[in-house]
């Protein structure tokens, strides 16, 4: 099912990416000393987002304890620079083993300045191309409903299907409760597998 990680699948990085007002940017793995640059740019995240992010992305252990424990065999976490500032992040995680070894599991992060630029539909990309020639064959995502219709919307353009909506299952920081949307794309490993 899954192809073991190895630094291989990630040989033909770094790249250059041309945003639409022409702003080139180079997008890589993340590696050790790529701490500081992801807490600056988290930074600037509002906190009602970082709240409904899995992890406290604000917290420096916790990025400097993921950075250095990043294994390719469960998680593949790429990150876009601009003159050396990291300005976007997506991390594709997987399990090696059992029954949902065949799903990756997708989040990512837009700076905010750098939204509608055409950056995350670059990042989502290479993500999708990344989960193919890890062997995946299905990529999921979870949203929040109120907060991120237009990011549903737009993910939506790339086939990625509502599965689910979990309603009431989130909660922000006032107590306040919000749905949970569940989002798939299956991913065709051959072109025979598409007819």
């Amino acid at each position: 099912m899954n192809h073991p990680g190895n630094a291989g699948e990630l040989k033909d990085y770094p790249k250059e990416i041309i945003l639409k007002d022409g702003t080139g940017v180079t997008i890589r793995p993340v590696r050790e000393g790529d701490e500081k640059g992801l807490l600056e740019m988290f930074k600037h995240f509002p906190e009602s987002e970082l709240w409904f992010l899995d992890h406290d992305l604000s917290d420096p252990g916790y990025i400097h304890d993921w950075v250095m424990n990043l294994e390719l065999k469960r998680e593949i976490s790429i990150i876009a620079l601009l003159e050396g500032r990291i300005i976007a992040n997506t991390v594709l995680r997987m399990k090696n083993f059992g029954a949902e070894s065949h799903i990756g599991r997708l989040k990512f992060s837009v700076a905010p300045s750098f939204r509608d630029k055409g950056l995350g539909t670059w990042m989502l990309l290479d993500i999708i191309n990344l989960a193919i020639s890890r062997g995946l064959q299905m990529l999921v995502i979870h949203l929040e409903q109120d907060r991120e219709p237009s990011i549903i919307n737009w993910i939506k353009k790339f086939n990625f299907h509502e599965e689910a909506v979990l309603e009431n299952y989130l909660s922000d920081r006032e107590g306040n409760f919000h749905n949970l949307v569940v989002m798939t794309k299956r991913l065709y490993l051959e072109w025979d597998d598409i007819y």
